[in-house]
């Protein structure tokens, strides 16, 4: 029989004295998306710093080229860790209980700036070449075919390496 690998979990109960409230917000497809009201813990939280590019500045960069793939980063935030001491800040109560994110989430203060940092970490050796980064899509541009295909074989291998997921269409 095969070993089974152990899904890791997204959240987890939480015992923590912090609770943020829920809210539900309607999706496009009528159902409902459920938001957690993070305003208390931002109002306390350290802005980072590290800069979210504008997408005005990025447009220079794709001079020239007329070879474009977008990848897209699937749940890009969920697939980032946070550290153990941080999760308990995290909690958020239902009526089933308080439970507790195991990965970024989608609301926190320094979110996007953490999930920008750690794309421009695992993909360093790409950025400004043929490479964006914005917010969880990555836009691989080319001017020749075989380039292009040489540099898709190494956001895919650089995915693969830093165990990213992508979304598949």
């Amino acid at each position: 029989m095969g070993k089974k690998k152990k899904k890791k979990k997204k959240i987890r109960p939480s015992t923590s004295s912090f609770a943020a409230l829920i809210l539900f917000t309607p999706k496009k497809d009528r159902g409902l998306r459920m938001c957690i009201d993070y305003r208390a813990l931002n109002n306390i939280t350290i802005k980072s710093r590290y800069p979210i590019p504008r997408a005005d500045d990025l447009i220079g960069q794709l001079r020239g080229a007329w070879i474009f793939s977008n990848i897209d980063i699937r749940k890009g935030y969920h697939q980032i860790r946070i550290a153990e001491a941080d999760i308990p800040k995290t909690a958020f109560r239902t009526h089933y209980g308080s439970y507790e994110y195991t990965v970024m989430s989608f609301g926190l203060r320094n979110t996007p700036s953490t999930f920008q940092r750690t794309m421009n970490e695992v993909f360093r050796s790409l950025l400004d070449k043929s490479f964006i980064v914005y917010p969880d899509d990555i836009l691989v541009y080319c001017t020749s075919r075989e380039q292009h295909l040489t540099d898709l074989e190494a956001v895919f291998t650089l995915c693969d390496q830093h165990r990213l997921i992508i979304k598949g269409s």
